[in-house]
């Protein structure tokens, strides 16, 4: 068995496979979140305009979420009394 210093897991090493694949599949990880990302060699105004909608998306989606939380308080609120 073989202990991987980067992670701190034992991992039998198979043939075929080089390191440990705990961080093998770290590694995959990040790199299909950094193939998800908003494509950099876009245009300037498709860039602006998705940025633009991104932080309606927070500014509008972060209080109707609070919204909906204290609206199930108040409603178990009144049910219970």
């Amino acid at each position: 068995m073989k202990f991987c210093m980067k992670c701190g897991s034992f991992y039998e090493e198979k043939e075929g496979t080089a390191g440990c694949p705990k961080c093998a599949g770290i590694a995959a990880l990040y790199k299909a979140a950094e193939a998800a990302e908003v494509d950099h060699a876009m245009d300037e105004e498709t860039a602006k305009r998705l940025r633009k909608r991104a932080w309606l998306e927070l500014l509008i989606g972060i209080p109707a979420f609070i919204g909906v939380i204290y609206g199930l308080i108040c409603l178990f609120r009144l049910l219970r009394a």
